[in-house]
């Protein structure tokens, strides 16, 4: 579907695009996702030309724009994208929010995190009460700003939209009660919540949340050293990344299982995963997940007694961590360490696989 968005000349096919954007995204969080992600998808080009044309001209509609493109953007795993763009409209905002409007700009700092300034923060936040709008931003507000809050705000703001959300929104506040960094280390109470959320997600057909789930449940089972079980998970996750067409989440997990394969002495089942992971980061252009999976191939070899591909591995995932990305540098230096026992200085293969929530290699 194509609706012509003349770029750069007038912005009359904006509000079509809005109208899209804001019927599609409550379609997202259920079993037609996959139908109305697609039109989306169709429409990224014209999308990212609206969004420019609003940030220079009408930054009321370039806030919804961003709000409402929230669910389809962490979905498909494009939060680089989306940062660039909520960026631009805070940017260009100054200190004002727009009446009325203060969860969607709440979300722009949300998506523009790495680059918020504490000042966007604060207003955001008291631009907002504790029960939201928007789904999705319960979720988004917990992965990105609950690990660094009060448990009893944490604890106040999911009560809040637990009673007062939809039914996928009450599956969200389930998967961020589980989820690890925001469970205060009650492992089993984090997987009774991660269950349940997972349950929710799979009776309203949103892939997307039970995917989220899968993550998060392979996280507990990894950490607990039920390593089979957490590669059991990972592979329904990947199976869901493969429906919603999510080449770099499914590279991820690719790596991640590749992680956890290797701690099970199987290298050459992580060299497969890795492989692959590899293919889908180059298709995409993902230097971080390049090389994550480079730096696999690289310890799978070396696993294996082929210190020679595992030095050729190494050496190729430095270019990759050369690049401006989060985590370049803790990337390089376990590349270098990588290089460094392919060549003899520790030619061993102790010193275990990475974790599969490793802090340079993003599993959200």
């Amino acid at each position: 579907m194509d609706m012509g968005f003349r770029h750069g000349s007038y912005g009359e096919d904006v509000p079509p695009l809005l109208d899209l954007v804001e019927r599609a995204e409550p379609e997202l969080r259920g079993a037609d996702q996959l139908r109305w992600a697609t039109l989306l998808g169709e429409e990224s080009n014209n999308l990212r030309a609206a969004l420019e044309w609003a940030t220079n001209n009408d930054l009321r509609t370039a806030l919804l724009l961003v709000a409402g493109l929230s669910t389809f953007w962490w979905m498909h795993g494009l939060r680089a994208e989306a940062a660039r763009a909520a960026r631009g409209v805070l940017d260009a905002l100054g200190p004002t929010i727009p009446h009325g409007l203060g969860e969607e700009y709440l979300l722009a700092v949300l998506h523009a995190a790495g680059s918020a300034q504490p000042a966007e923060v604060e207003r955001a936040q008291n631009a907002t009460g504790r029960l939201f709008d928007r789904p999705v931003t319960v979720l988004l507000w917990s992965f990105v700003l609950g690990p660094f809050q009060p448990a009893r705000l944490v604890t106040d703001v999911l009560a809040a939209n637990e009673r007062g959300g939809d039914a996928w929104g009450r599956a969200a506040v389930q998967l961020c009660r589980g989820y690890p960094s925001l469970a205060e280390g009650d492992p089993a109470g984090s997987e009774r919540a991660l269950q349940n959320a997972l349950a929710r997600f799979r009776l309203i057909g949103d892939r997307w949340g039970s995917a989220l789930a899968l993550d998060a449940l392979a996280d507990l089972a990894a950490n607990s050293g039920r390593t089979e079980l957490a590669v059991d998970l990972l592979g329904q996750a990947l199976a869901i990344a493969g429906e919603l067409g999510t080449d770099e989440r499914a590279a991820l997990v690719l790596c991640r299982r590749g992680d956890l394969r290797l701690g099970l002495g199987d290298p050459a089942a992580a060299r497969a995963d890795y492989t692959r992971a590899l293919e889908l980061g180059l298709k995409a252009g993902l230097p971080e997940t390049s090389a994550a999976a480079r730096i696999g191939l690289a310890r799978a070899a070396r696993y294996a007694g082929d210190l020679s591909s595992a030095r050729e591995y190494a050496l190729a995932a430095l270019p990759d961590c050369d690049t401006d990305w989060a985590g370049a540098d803790l990337a390089k230096a376990e590349a270098l360490a990588e290089l460094a026992k392919a060549e003899g200085v520790s030619a061993t293969t102790s010193g275990g696989p990475r974790r599969i929530s490793g802090g340079w290699l993003e599993s959200g």
